[in-house]
């Protein structure tokens, strides 16, 4: 007992935080090449049943029989992305474009480009039919197709409102705007933006949207079946 109380008064802070990294690195490389299990921890994923993802595609196609057809960014849109993807002009132009997609005319929508880092949202929109506001939270480990899918969920989110779909529970209605931006066009994005990212330390990693890159799969197959 003595033998510990002198250990634990020698031990520094310091020390115990490098014990602790040194353990994380060898459970990274355990899981990651023995195990050969991406290192990321089950939290990042909320389980979608399919019976919902299902229900939100019957749902679509009862309340918006639109054929939206296959969205591609334009070229030069996706160039400047790439080049500079904070550009808050070519931004507003993606959003346009997305927005025109729909039939919406996006140049009435008012877009904040913030960089708050808030790891519980990529964006947020507000509207009240007269001013509408789409808030994206640009952050560092972002891809060009994880700022579309944001900006995609976000204009879906308006085109839902203007056709007065939506489900009451309020993530079974985040389900829905995923699903309804993949019935819409925007599936390429969603599944290439909705990947699992590295995130901005060595070993963390980060994840955009509410739905997993199997269910934008599914939803593409129950959408064929009812072709």
């Amino acid at each position: 007992m003595r033998a510990i109380q002198e250990f634990l008064y020698r031990i520094r802070i310091d020390s115990i935080f490098e014990l602790l990294a040194y353990i994380g690195f060898f459970y990274f490389l355990f899981k990651r090449f023995v195990l050969r299990k991406a290192p990321v921890p089950s939290s990042a994923f909320k389980s979608v049943p399919k019976e919902l993802l299902a229900e939100c595609v019957e749902l679509l196609k009862k309340r918006d029989k639109i054929d939206y057809g296959v969205y591609t960014v334009p070229e030069d849109i996706l160039s400047r992305l790439k080049d500079d993807l904070g550009n808050e002009e070519n931004l507003k132009r993606l959003l346009c474009s997305i927005c025109a997609h729909l039939g919406i005319d996006g140049e009435f929508i008012k877009l904040v480009v913030e960089d708050t880092f808030m790891s519980d949202r990529a964006g947020e929109i507000a509207t009240d039919l007269a001013f509408t506001t789409i808030r994206l939270e640009l952050k560092p480990h972002y891809t060009p197709e994880a700022v579309i899918a944001v900006l995609a969920h976000e204009a879906v989110h308006l085109h839902l409102y203007y056709a007065g779909i939506r489900m009451r529970d309020t993530w079974k209605n985040e389900i829905l705007t995923d699903t309804a931006a993949v019935y819409c066009g925007f599936g390429e994005y969603i599944y290439a933006g909705y990947a699992v990212m590295r995130g901005e330390f060595a070993f963390s990693y980060q994840k955009v949207g509410y739905i997993r890159q199997e269910d934008v799969q599914y939803i593409w197959k129950i959408m064929q079946e009812g072709e």
